[in-house]
């Protein structure tokens, strides 16, 4: 039996289809564009157009992504969460393109018995989905009192210090 790659060098097979097994569901076929469809059970499982654009229908496992791959858009991904901003300061953040925010920070010398609204370094345009924050000291079994779930908005939250001491508060909030 001659396999299709043989026959290759010695015909023109433009604009017909190659089978390759059997039961006749697995072809390689060319369009008018010079498209290469190659098809398993009838539908394409991968393209290959005359620029060498490749588009794969299903999923690539990481293992067949060695060495050095080539630059991907992330526009051209889907259902892949990309960051689309971000900021690597102390108080930053990171978007992305499915809306979701993840924002982080610190506030120091928050005063004794005060509740300080400490910001967001971005407001959240729908929602906070999840927030959590600690106190920077902590002395000796006194508790520096709380973030009450009331002061936490879109934009900032309220820091509640009963420590006795001046202190500071760490962060890190969730939402979109």
């Amino acid at each position: 039996m001659t396999r299709a790659r043989d026959l290759a060098r010695y015909a023109d097979f433009s604009g017909t289809e190659v089978i390759l097994d059997a039961d006749g569901d697995t072809s390689i076929t060319a369009d008018s564009d010079d498209t290469i469809h190659f098809k398993i059970a009838g539908s394409d499982k991968f393209t290959l157009d005359p620029s060498g654009n490749m588009t794969i229908s299903g999923t690539v496992p990481s293992a067949q992504l060695t060495g050095a791959l080539p630059a991907i858009s992330g526009a051209s991904l889907t259902s892949v969460a990309i960051h689309t901003a971000f900021s690597n300061a102390t108080n930053g953040y990171c978007t992305f393109n499915n809306g979701l925010i993840c924002q982080w920070g610190r506030q120091d010398s928050l005063a004794n018995a005060t509740n300080t609204t400490v910001s967001f370094p971005l407001t959240f345009p729908n929602a906070v989905h999840s927030f959590a924050a600690s106190w920077t000291v902590m002395t000796s079994g006194t508790h520096h009192s709380a973030f009450p779930s009331a002061s936490i908005s879109t934009s900032s939250f309220g820091a509640h210090n009963v420590s006795g001491s001046t202190n500071g508060v760490v962060f890190v909030a969730w939402g979109h």
